[in-house]
């Protein structure tokens, strides 16, 4: 899956391929496993066919004569061999219920060059995070979605547009808190959650979206153990990815208007939550097309700070995606005493793996709100194609 192939996409045209037993397991040949259970194909390329398991690629196994390729909205991104670029053709699918067969319509596009056109504000103007005079601020409300992962309802702050009308939808933004922290905690005045989208919005600078404010400490089976900066406690964050896959996407999709697809999908945090937004972003990168991180913590990949050693979600030579979001941006604050340089390390690795992100620094600013509200001012400012 080194290549992707690019899929000329018609409009209200029907894509259905023809799969021959000469495809099964392809994928073992280039490192990755069969699929085992799932049908649905998310990619195609000149290799096969491609689903997810298990928060892996996986080859598609095919024993009937043909299949219809289900691509979940503006899921056909592809990439050129060097990493270093994005060049997208999104794309809408509707079912048809009586033919059983999936319709794709075209979409706008994200080109190769989205990112660069980014003119990055290495402090959030004053204006952005205060509230403005005549500006109408949306109120945060918490609702419960049941968790299969720990097997409890579990709280959500959810942020609608002002004027949120169930006959449009909107693009959806996950953001996370830091360590011992909750659904609650982003919303301090300091990190600008609500005023900078709105205000942004409000002068045309970003689009409207709804924000969602998890609590992102979800141990498997709700098995809590007593905080504390070790591994024992940090799995619970690190299984959040199948809360919020598992259980928080589709809750928000049976719920709320909202667009589907990477595209209309970002993920960004604090601290904590920024390591977290890495991790999922690039662990599945078919789900999210933008990724924030703000003064990440350790242990995106391998390292040691003062609360020990971290074992890494990725390896430093895996901490890539082979179809890259359209935006991934990393930023700390210059006098950071708690993350120390692990952003800038996380900047340096995704160099030299040739993965195309936007890397600044705040002067000054320690890990606070000077610092997330910098990085999330140029991060609304970026996501779902507001720079087009």
């Amino acid at each position: 899956m080194k290549v992707f192939n690019i899929l000329s996409l018609v409009t209200s045209v029907v894509l259905t391929v023809k799969v021959s037993a000469a495809d099964e397991c392809f994928s073992t040949k280039l490192n990755y496993p069969c699929c085992k259970e799932t049908n649905e194909v998310i990619y195609v390329d000149k290799d096969g066919e491609w689903g997810v398991e298990n928060n892996n690629w996986c080859g598609m196994t095919q024993t009937t004569d043909s299949a219809t390729v289900i691509i979940p909205e503006n899921i056909l991104e592809q990439q050129p061999q060097n990493n270093t670029t994005v060049d997208t053709t999104a794309a809408d699918t509707t079912t048809n219920t009586t033919t059983n067969t999936t319709v794709i319509t075209t979409a706008p596009t994200i080109t190769s060059d989205y990112m660069s056109k980014l003119k990055v504000v290495n402090t959030c103007p004053p204006e952005a995070i205060t509230k403005q005079s005549g500006v109408e601020y949306p109120t945060p409300k918490k609702v419960y979605y049941p968790s299969k992962t720990t097997n409890s309802d579990r709280p959500l702050n959810i942020i609608l547009p002002t004027n949120y009308d169930e006959s449009k939808k909107y693009p959806v933004l996950y953001l996370l808190h830091g360590i011992m922290g909750n659904e609650d905690s982003m919303l301090d005045a300091t990190m600008g959650s609500i005023t900078i989208p709105t205000n942004l919005a409000k002068e045309g600078k970003a689009k409207e979206m709804i924000i969602v404010l998890p609590n992102e400490y979800a141990p498997e089976g709700g098995k809590e153990v007593t905080p504390a900066f070790n591994q024992e406690f940090f799995d619970g964050y690190d299984n959040f990815i199948n809360d919020l896959v598992g259980s928080i996407m589709p809750y928000m999709e049976a719920n709320y208007s909202i667009l589907t697809g990477r595209e209309n999908t970002a993920i960004c945090g604090f601290s904590m939550g920024g390591r977290n937004s890495l991790y999922i972003g690039y662990k599945r990168p078919d789900l999210f097309g933008y990724v924030g991180a703000f003064s990440p913590a350790p242990g995106v990949t391998p390292g040691t700070d003062f609360s020990g050693y971290h074992k890494g979600l990725f390896t430093e030579d895996s901490f890539r995606a082979e179809i890259p979001p359209f935006v991934t941006l990393v930023s700390c604050g210059t006098h950071d005493s708690v993350v120390g340089q692990f952003p800038k390390s996380y900047h340096e690795i995704l160099s030299r793996n040739n993965q195309e992100h936007i890397w600044f620094e705040i002067p000054g600013a320690d890990h606070d709100g000077v610092a997330v509200s910098a990085g999330y001012y140029n991060f609304i400012s970026a996501v779902f194609g507001a720079l087009n």
